[in-house]
């Protein structure tokens, strides 16, 4: 038995997936996320528990929201989103506690990190895990692509309408459950940063 606690029980994962109006996070608006509440099991077992999404109100109402023929998200849905200031809290509540995975978890931690102190408040996950760089850790020639939609097809991972925040963060969630399956050395990762 080791001693590594994660080794041989489940992990309580949130995995987050965002959409937003840029690249940056001081200037392009954050306009969807989605947290997904998942248990997973060093043989990749994963039970997803709970899964929550909102867009977030675009505050002025003028700003620009970006490449819309990628997210789909139009500016009157988003004008009659809740604010951003209403949606974070419990972001953070959905998070706290949890090792917080996402596909490029840098971008989106940015993201997230922005909003949440715009409003004063943090985000405090147990550990962090990037699904974009474990991918990459099982290909280190980078013979293959690790975008999510490729990562997911590889592995047999239904990707249904991506660029939805919901959608990509189920995806990820069984991308994980994959890569942790096919490559028993990424385990236990509860504490593995990007």
């Amino acid at each position: 038995m080791s001693d590594n606690p994660l080794s041989d029980s489940a992990c309580a994962i949130a995995i987050v997936d965002t959409e937003t109006g840029g690249l940056d996070p001081a200037t392009d608006p954050l306009l969807q996320v989605a947290v997904v509440h998942a248990d997973i099991r060093p043989n990749g077992g994963l039970s997803i528990t709970h899964e929550w999404s909102s867009l977030v109100g675009l505050r002025p109402p003028w700003r620009p929201i970006g490449a819309q023929h990628i997210h789909g998200i139009g500016r009157p849905a988003l004008l009659l989103a809740p604010s951003e200031r209403r949606v974070m809290p419990r972001v953070a509540d959905l998070i706290s506690g949890r090792t917080l995975v996402a596909h490029n978890l840098d971008f989106d931690r940015s993201f997230l990190d922005a909003a949440a102190n715009r409003n004063g408040i943090s985000i405090t996950p147990d550990g962090e895990v990037c699904t974009l760089a474990l991918s990459r850790s099982t290909d280190p020639e980078r013979h293959l692509s690790h975008r999510l939609g490729d990562i997911a097809e590889r592995h047999g991972v239904e990707l249904r309408g991506a660029h939805h925040a919901l959608n990509d963060a189920r995806a990820t969630a069984e991308v994980l459950g994959r890569l942790i399956a096919s490559d028993p050395s990424l385990w236990p990762f509860g504490h593995r940063m990007s």
